[in-house]
C-alpha cells in the first residue's frame, strides 16, 4: 500500500514537493525544542512557519506550560 501511495506521489511533482517541505518542517519541529529554537536568531523567526507547515498547530509535548 505504501508503494503504491509512494508511487502516485512521486508522479506529482508539486505534491511531491509539498510532502518534501512538509517533511523536513516536522523533522526541524520534532527535534527541537520550542524554548531552545525561539533563541536562535533566524530559526527563531521561521519557527511559526515551520510550526504550522509540520501539522504543529497545537504544539508538541516538548512546549513549556
Amino acid at each position: 500500500m505504501e508503494a503504491m501511495l509512494s508511487g502516485w506521489v512521486e508522479s506529482q511533482s508539486w505534491f511531491s514537493m509539498a510532502c518534501i517541505i512538509v517533511t523536513m518542517a516536522s523533522s526541524v519541529t520534532l527535534t527541537l525544542k520550542d524554548e531552545y529554537a525561539e533563541r536562535i536568531p533566524i530559526l527563531g523567526k521561521i519557527w511559526p512557519i515551520l510550526n504550522w507547515l509540520s501539522l504543529n498547530v497545537f504544539h508538541n509535548k516538548n512546549e513549556k506550560k
